[in-house]
């Protein structure tokens, strides 16, 4: 009889632990699903913030760098999708059996052509916004920039500092 007692609360705990595996997974896709959908609106909302905490801009110069990062989204958006729906097309000619080389190389030329584009599109941005800066908020936007297209390091406009002047670097430090 104590056999059956043990096997009933071994089976009332897999089901309480397989409810509770379920009901995570549900929070999970929720959560996944919610945050991806709003992906466009939270960067564009975050960036015009951060230039905003950064610099100090007045409410003209705060005017002026959402007009300039409304025409970025505006002409890179388009690009994005075209990089996507290329990608796409290029993983799929990539996974038939026989790949058609002449397709991938037009693929990624495609690619390298809308990515040229978008480069264009921001370093417009990085001039739109450096003509109404100061001279000390273009030396935070310059920092910005470093830290937004990953570069490590000083930078033109970062500091004056001799950054990692370690004698076993670079020599004795001059």
């Amino acid at each position: 009889m104590n056999y059956f007692s043990k096997n009933k609360v071994i089976v009332w705990v897999l089901i309480f632990l397989v409810i509770l595996l379920f009901t995570a997974l549900i929070s999970l896709i929720l959560f996944y699903s919610g945050k991806s959908a709003n992906v466009n609106q939270s960067l564009s909302g975050n960036t015009e913030k951060r230039f905003q905490r950064e610099l100090l801009l007045s409410p003209d110069q705060e005017d002026k760098v959402e007009a300039i990062l409304k025409e970025y989204r505006n002409a890179t958006e388009p690009l994005s999708t075209k990089i996507r729906n290329n990608r796409v097309q290029l993983l799929d000619e990539l996974a038939n059996s026989n790949p058609d080389s002449n397709l991938i190389n037009n693929y990624l030329e495609a690619i390298s052509n809308l990515q040229k584009q978008m480069q264009r599109a921001s370093v417009k941005q990085y001039m739109s916004l450096k003509e109404i800066c100061t001279p000390i908020q273009c030396q935070k936007l310059s920092s910005l920039y470093f830290e937004l297209y990953g570069c490590q390091g000083q930078g033109k406009g970062m500091g004056k500092g001799k950054g990692m002047m370690h004698r076993y670097r670079r020599g004795q430090g001059n």
